[in-house]
């Protein structure tokens, strides 16, 4: 089976001028801002990380610093029933890192997906993949961006459910962290993203 990634997917939402990127930066590298703001979080825990876990994956460079490893579990919802929805609980092991511009994370979910992220604070225009950021009317156009690049290895046959869950999740993801981060500095917040895929 091929290493290569099956999807390539960039994310961006702006960071608004009145939070420093300093900020953003400084939460994102205590890596729970990404956790915490998944919307099937149940619980996670960090674990111990054992170096053969990435020994051998080129993602996690030596520049990089701040190992951690997590469990996170999700609970996600199966088949919507009406006012009750069943839900199947996933576990997920989770490595971040931490480097100049942001954070690495690799997670392994079910199915044999691999989702390599760097979550990076930019300058506006700063990476040059992907779509120009959007905004829409009130919208705050900082010279800064929250950029996600994902790297997802799956099979073929979960690529279309992969593809269209993770865009919409993830760049609920960015915008929340944006804004959880802005509310912690008292700053405005913004509400607008750009995805390319």
């Amino acid at each position: 089976m091929s290493t290569a990634p099956s999807l390539h997917i960039i994310i961006r939402v702006p960071i608004p001028p009145s939070l420093p990127p300093s900020t953003l930066l400084s939460a994102l590298q205590t890596y729970e801002p990404l956790i915490r703001v998944n919307p099937y979080l149940h619980t996670f825990t960090q674990r111990p990380l054992d170096l053969s876990e990435i020994i051998n994956d080129p993602f996690f460079l030596e520049s990089g610093s701040n190992l951690q490893a997590f469990t996170v579990v999700e609970h996600v919802p199966i088949i919507p029933l009406g006012s009750w929805t069943p839900t199947k609980e996933v576990l997920i092991p989770c490595i971040f890192q931490s480097f100049e511009h942001g954070v690495r994370c690799r997670g392994h979910a079910q199915a044999g997906v691999v989702v390599r992220s760097s979550y990076e604070v930019r300058r506006r225009g700063e990476v040059k993949e992907g779509p120009e950021l959007l905004l829409g009317p009130g919208d705050e156009g900082g010279e800064w961006e929250f950029v996600e690049i994902a790297d997802i290895t799956c099979g073929a046959l979960v690529k279309p459910f992969v593809r269209s869950r993770f865009t919409a999740a993830h760049m609920e993801i960015l915008q929340k962290v944006v804004d959880g981060v802005a509310k912690e500095a008292g700053v405005s917040k913004v509400g607008a993203a750009a995805n390319w895929q």
